[in-house]
């Protein structure tokens, strides 16, 4: 799982970060491969484990509640239970080689109960000493790229590139980036971790929605007026395809930014409008509404976070970040391919659309 070979891409790696070995086409046996995989329920861990389930894995599905399925779906060993459940954690990955941890405590806005830590931090560091216990050999943790760094067009970050999202700093980011420092450290027992940070998600079957909402919410509404940030897009299938060959590949204790194509957030309305015709007229603000929009959100959140959880100075933030991110290392690792980002769209807004989401 570990060498040196020159990237495959058309352009060099970076110097500065560590030389990555190109994926040598080999996919996990499924013979060999019982796999739990935590929030198996969700979007990106319901990917996930159909993907390992029909490829022929034993796998073992830990979701906080009964997932919807469909049919054609494969089968999966259902364990229901919440990740605070300390005894449900030490018997899940019981007979199980490899553990993806998809699951997580996600929102940018307040938390007064402190899950961030709780379910973030404390629930992850008991899966990992139940997996060592256990004798698992790989543990695959789905982090986010708010754990990276912003680049620039000309230099996006990656990687190995110093931390600088103080503008988006909370419970959620701060919590992630524990978590990956716990997993990472885990190297040290025996185990082989490996850390996973996506871009944004699209594709079908985000049932909550999640990282599909913002596109959802574009396709019902005439007038977008957007904040000028962005983010890379990745496939569900893509990345699906990056947690199970990471099983295999990769290097251990180490972190892979898994990212397709980047999209400003007005450039994203533009694609959704073309797909399904609206947003009819796409705004774009300026930088300079950051502060003032930061400020009423400040001030709105604790009033609106039954019902709008996530509001946050740090929410707003984020929409006028440029997160620029390399995502090539990941490529090289996974033998990953990413299809336009159109596609990844429309086959969200299609799946919503045929569940009655998206009008």
């Amino acid at each position: 799982m570990s060498g040196v070979a020159p990237a495959t891409t058309g352009q060099s790696l970076s110097t500065a970060s560590p030389a990555v070995t190109p994926w040598d086409r080999r996919e996990p046996e499924p013979a060999d491969w019982p796999v739990l995989v935590t929030g198996a329920g969700g979007f990106v861990g319901g990917h996930v484990a159909r993907m390992l389930a029909a490829a022929g894995h034993r796998v073992r599905g830990l979701s906080r509640r009964p997932p919807a399925t469909r049919p054609g779906d494969p089968t999966i060993e259902w364990l229901v239970g919440d990740l605070r459940d300390a005894a449900l954690l030490r018997r899940a990955p019981v007979g199980c080689r490899g553990v993806i941890h998809a699951a997580s405590w996600v929102c940018l806005g307040l938390d007064p109960r402190n899950l961030s830590q709780t379910i973030n931090v404390d629930a992850t560091a008991r899966l990992l000493d139940a997996a060592i216990e256990a004798g698992v050999e790989r543990f695959v943790y789905t982090s986010t790229l708010y754990t990276l760094a912003a680049g620039t067009p000309d230099r996006p970050a990656d990687e190995f590139t110093a931390w600088n999202l103080e503008r988006v700093e909370s419970p959620y980011t701060r919590t992630k980036r524990l978590a990956e420092r716990r997993v990472l450290e885990a190297n040290a027992a025996g185990l082989s971790p490996l850390v996973i940070c996506p871009g944004m998600v699209m594709g079908p079957r985000d049932g909550k929605p999640t990282s599909t909402m913002i596109v959802r919410t574009l396709a019902r509404h005439r007038l977008a007026i957007l904040p000028p940030g962005g983010i890379p897009i990745v496939d569900a299938g893509v990345l699906a395809s990056a947690h199970v060959r990471a099983l295999v590949a990769g290097g251990s204790g180490t972190r892979y930014a898994v990212v397709g194509p980047y999209l400003s957030y007005p450039g994203l309305a533009d694609v959704v409008r073309s797909i399904a015709g609206r947003p009819r007229l796409i705004v774009t603000l300026s930088d300079r509404w950051q502060a003032t929009l930061g400020l009423a959100a400040q001030c709105a959140a604790p009033l609106v976070r039954r019902w709008i959880p996530d509001l946050s100075r740090q929410l707003v933030a984020g929409g006028f970040l440029r997160l620029y991110v390399d995502g090539r290392r990941a490529d090289v690792a996974f033998g990953l391919e990413h299809p336009p980002a159109a596609e990844s769209i429309a086959a969200s807004l299609g799946d919503a659309a045929g569940a009655g989401v998206a009008r």
